[in-house]
Protein backbone atom coordinates (compact mmCIF):
# COMPACT_ATOMS: atom_id res chain seq x y z
CA UNK A 1 0.00 0.00 0.00
CA UNK A 2 1.74 3.49 -1.11
CA UNK A 3 0.58 6.92 -0.14
CA UNK A 4 -0.53 7.16 -3.77
CA UNK A 5 -3.08 4.44 -2.36
CA UNK A 6 -3.91 6.08 0.84
CA UNK A 7 -2.27 9.59 1.27
CA UNK A 8 -1.43 10.90 5.02
CA UNK A 9 -1.27 14.24 3.73
CA UNK A 10 -4.90 14.64 4.01
CA UNK A 11 -6.53 16.75 6.15
CA UNK A 12 -8.91 15.97 8.94
CA UNK A 13 -11.11 13.00 9.32
CA UNK A 14 -9.50 11.80 6.13
CA UNK A 15 -6.35 11.68 6.95
CA UNK A 16 -7.15 9.88 10.03
CA UNK A 17 -9.41 6.83 8.17
CA UNK A 18 -6.16 6.62 6.04
CA UNK A 19 -3.92 5.74 9.20
CA UNK A 20 -6.23 3.93 10.55
CA UNK A 21 -6.50 1.53 6.99
CA UNK A 22 -2.61 1.77 7.51
CA UNK A 23 -2.89 0.37 10.67
CA UNK A 24 -5.27 -2.20 9.48
CA UNK A 25 -3.07 -3.25 6.89
CA UNK A 26 0.28 -3.15 9.42
CA UNK A 27 -1.98 -5.52 11.92
CA UNK A 28 -2.73 -8.02 9.12
CA UNK A 29 0.92 -8.23 7.67
CA UNK A 30 2.13 -9.05 11.43
CA UNK A 31 -0.46 -11.81 11.42
CA UNK A 32 1.26 -13.50 8.22
CA UNK A 33 5.39 -12.66 9.61
CA UNK A 34 5.60 -10.03 7.17
CA UNK A 35 6.88 -7.70 10.23
CA UNK A 36 9.21 -5.70 7.76
CA UNK A 37 6.00 -3.27 6.68
CA UNK A 38 4.94 -2.60 10.52
CA UNK A 39 7.04 0.11 10.93
CA UNK A 40 6.18 1.74 7.81
CA UNK A 41 2.46 1.48 8.01
CA UNK A 42 2.64 2.76 11.23
CA UNK A 43 5.06 5.83 11.68
CA UNK A 44 2.11 7.98 11.73
CA UNK A 45 1.07 6.45 15.33
CA UNK A 46 5.04 5.72 16.13
CA UNK A 47 5.27 10.16 15.93
CA UNK A 48 2.04 9.96 18.57
CA UNK A 49 0.49 12.21 16.21
CA UNK A 50 -2.88 9.72 16.72
CA UNK A 51 -5.38 9.84 18.92
CA UNK A 52 -7.20 7.14 17.08
CA UNK A 53 -7.82 4.28 19.94
CA UNK A 54 -8.11 1.87 16.60
CA UNK A 55 -4.75 3.18 15.17
CA UNK A 56 -3.13 3.08 18.45
CA UNK A 57 -4.23 -0.82 19.34
CA UNK A 58 -4.00 -1.87 15.87
CA UNK A 59 -0.38 -0.72 15.45
CA UNK A 60 0.38 -1.71 19.28
CA UNK A 61 -0.22 -5.42 18.09
CA UNK A 62 1.49 -5.07 14.97
CA UNK A 63 4.55 -4.17 17.07
CA UNK A 64 4.28 -6.37 19.47
CA UNK A 65 3.85 -9.16 16.92
CA UNK A 66 6.86 -7.80 15.54
CA UNK A 67 8.98 -8.07 18.54
CA UNK A 68 9.41 -4.23 18.63
CA UNK A 69 8.21 -3.85 21.94
CA UNK A 70 9.06 -0.59 22.90
CA UNK A 71 6.98 1.13 20.56
CA UNK A 72 4.58 -1.58 21.13
CA UNK A 73 4.13 -0.61 24.72
CA UNK A 74 4.82 3.26 23.79
CA UNK A 75 1.53 2.96 21.65
CA UNK A 76 -0.35 1.11 24.71
CA UNK A 77 0.25 3.53 27.43
CA UNK A 78 -1.21 6.21 24.77
CA UNK A 79 -4.53 4.38 24.25
CA UNK A 80 -4.59 3.56 27.95
CA UNK A 81 -4.16 7.59 28.54
CA UNK A 82 -6.99 8.36 26.00
CA UNK A 83 -9.77 5.77 27.04
CA UNK A 84 -9.40 5.10 30.60
CA UNK A 85 -13.07 4.61 31.24
CA UNK A 86 -13.65 2.98 27.57
CA UNK A 87 -14.67 -0.90 28.49
CA UNK A 88 -13.53 -2.42 24.92
CA UNK A 89 -10.09 -0.54 25.35
CA UNK A 90 -9.34 -1.45 28.48
CA UNK A 91 -10.77 -5.07 29.00
CA UNK A 92 -10.39 -6.21 25.53
CA UNK A 93 -7.60 -4.26 23.53
CA UNK A 94 -5.17 -3.45 25.98
CA UNK A 95 -5.27 -7.03 27.27
CA UNK A 96 -4.60 -8.28 23.56
CA UNK A 97 -1.32 -5.78 23.52
CA UNK A 98 0.13 -6.67 26.67
CA UNK A 99 -0.71 -10.37 26.00
CA UNK A 100 1.81 -10.53 23.29
CA UNK A 101 4.15 -8.60 24.85
CA UNK A 102 4.23 -10.87 27.72
CA UNK A 103 4.11 -13.80 25.15
CA UNK A 104 7.30 -12.27 23.50
CA UNK A 105 8.75 -11.59 26.50
CA UNK A 106 8.94 -15.66 27.34
CA UNK A 107 5.88 -14.77 30.09
CA UNK A 108 3.68 -17.06 28.35
CA UNK A 109 1.26 -17.82 31.69
CA UNK A 110 0.81 -14.33 32.40
CA UNK A 111 -0.39 -13.85 28.70
CA UNK A 112 -2.73 -16.41 28.77
CA UNK A 113 -3.81 -15.03 32.19
CA UNK A 114 -4.37 -11.38 30.92
CA UNK A 115 -6.90 -12.68 28.46
CA UNK A 116 -9.01 -15.25 30.10
CA UNK A 117 -11.64 -12.88 30.96
CA UNK A 118 -11.56 -10.78 27.87
CA UNK A 119 -14.06 -12.58 25.84
CA UNK A 120 -17.06 -11.71 27.92
CA UNK A 121 -16.16 -8.47 27.52
CA UNK A 122 -16.61 -7.89 23.69
CA UNK A 123 -16.94 -10.61 20.90
CA UNK A 124 -13.60 -10.76 18.57
CA UNK A 125 -11.93 -13.26 17.26
CA UNK A 126 -8.17 -11.94 18.43
CA UNK A 127 -9.00 -13.38 21.78
CA UNK A 128 -9.77 -16.81 21.40
CA UNK A 129 -6.73 -16.91 18.34
CA UNK A 130 -4.12 -15.05 20.95
CA UNK A 131 -5.08 -17.14 24.30
CA UNK A 132 -4.65 -19.64 21.89
CA UNK A 133 -0.90 -18.76 21.40
CA UNK A 134 -0.38 -17.88 24.69
CA UNK A 135 -1.45 -21.86 25.95
CA UNK A 136 1.27 -23.21 22.95
CA UNK A 137 4.06 -20.93 24.41
CA UNK A 138 2.54 -21.73 27.99
CA UNK A 139 2.86 -25.79 26.35
CA UNK A 140 -0.68 -26.26 27.41
CA UNK A 141 -2.12 -27.18 23.69
CA UNK A 142 -4.89 -28.99 24.62
CA UNK A 143 -6.27 -25.68 25.86
CA UNK A 144 -4.53 -23.96 22.84
CA UNK A 145 -6.25 -26.55 20.35
CA UNK A 146 -9.53 -25.74 22.09
CA UNK A 147 -9.45 -22.26 22.09
CA UNK A 148 -8.31 -22.55 17.63
CA UNK A 149 -11.47 -25.07 17.68
CA UNK A 150 -13.51 -22.15 19.30
CA UNK A 151 -12.44 -19.48 16.58
CA UNK A 152 -12.92 -22.06 13.83
CA UNK A 153 -16.55 -23.25 15.04
CA UNK A 154 -17.54 -19.50 15.16
CA UNK A 155 -17.68 -18.93 11.07
CA UNK A 156 -18.53 -15.86 9.33
CA UNK A 157 -17.75 -13.04 11.77
CA UNK A 158 -15.08 -10.43 11.95
CA UNK A 159 -11.64 -11.27 9.96
CA UNK A 160 -12.38 -15.03 10.20
CA UNK A 161 -11.46 -15.65 6.76
CA UNK A 162 -7.61 -14.53 7.78
CA UNK A 163 -7.99 -16.10 11.28
CA UNK A 164 -9.33 -19.54 10.41
CA UNK A 165 -6.33 -21.13 8.42
CA UNK A 166 -4.24 -19.48 11.48
CA UNK A 167 -6.20 -21.47 13.37
CA UNK A 168 -5.65 -24.21 11.74
CA UNK A 169 -2.02 -24.11 11.69
CA UNK A 170 -2.23 -23.46 15.32
CA UNK A 171 -4.26 -26.79 15.92
CA UNK A 172 -1.22 -28.43 13.59
CA UNK A 173 0.97 -27.01 16.12
CA UNK A 174 -1.21 -28.16 19.07
CA UNK A 175 -1.78 -31.28 17.92
CA UNK A 176 2.12 -31.85 17.01
CA UNK A 177 2.88 -30.63 20.20
CA UNK A 178 0.05 -33.55 22.16
CA UNK A 179 2.45 -36.16 20.10
CA UNK A 180 -0.27 -36.69 17.68
CA UNK A 181 1.25 -37.00 14.33
CA UNK A 182 -1.99 -37.95 12.29
CA UNK A 183 -4.41 -34.58 13.75
CA UNK A 184 -1.17 -32.34 13.22
CA UNK A 185 -0.51 -33.90 9.72
CA UNK A 186 -4.68 -33.44 9.35
CA UNK A 187 -4.40 -29.40 10.28
CA UNK A 188 -1.39 -28.60 8.15
CA UNK A 189 -3.44 -29.93 5.24
CA UNK A 190 -6.65 -28.01 5.95
CA UNK A 191 -4.54 -25.06 6.13
CA UNK A 192 -2.86 -25.78 2.96
CA UNK A 193 -6.17 -26.36 1.40
CA UNK A 194 -8.08 -23.13 3.05
CA UNK A 195 -4.74 -21.38 1.66
CA UNK A 196 -4.45 -22.98 -2.02
CA UNK A 197 -3.66 -19.84 -3.87
CA UNK A 198 -1.78 -18.04 -0.84
CA UNK A 199 1.35 -16.29 -2.32
CA UNK A 200 4.13 -18.66 -1.47
CA UNK A 201 6.36 -16.11 0.01
CA UNK A 202 4.27 -15.39 3.20
CA UNK A 203 6.91 -15.91 6.33
CA UNK A 204 4.05 -18.19 8.26
CA UNK A 205 3.07 -20.00 4.66
CA UNK A 206 7.04 -20.60 4.12
CA UNK A 207 7.66 -21.39 7.66
CA UNK A 208 4.07 -24.25 7.35
CA UNK A 209 5.26 -25.77 4.84
CA UNK A 210 9.05 -26.21 6.58
CA UNK A 211 7.43 -27.63 9.26
CA UNK A 212 5.26 -30.05 7.24
CA UNK A 213 7.98 -31.53 5.79
CA UNK A 214 9.50 -32.47 8.61
CA UNK A 215 6.45 -33.92 10.11
CA UNK A 216 5.99 -36.11 7.09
Amino acid sequence: MSDSTVNLNMRGGDAQEAANQRATRAQLEALLGNYSFTSSLCRHSVMEETESAIELWRCAEAFADGGDLTHAEALAAKLNRIAPENTEEQKVKLPLIHSIIARQRGNAAEAADLLVESGQYHRTLDVPYRLGLAYLAAKEPAKAAAQFQTLLDDRGSGWWQVYAPLCQLGLAHAYSAQGDREKSRKAYDQFFTTWKDADPTIPIYKQAKSEYAKLR
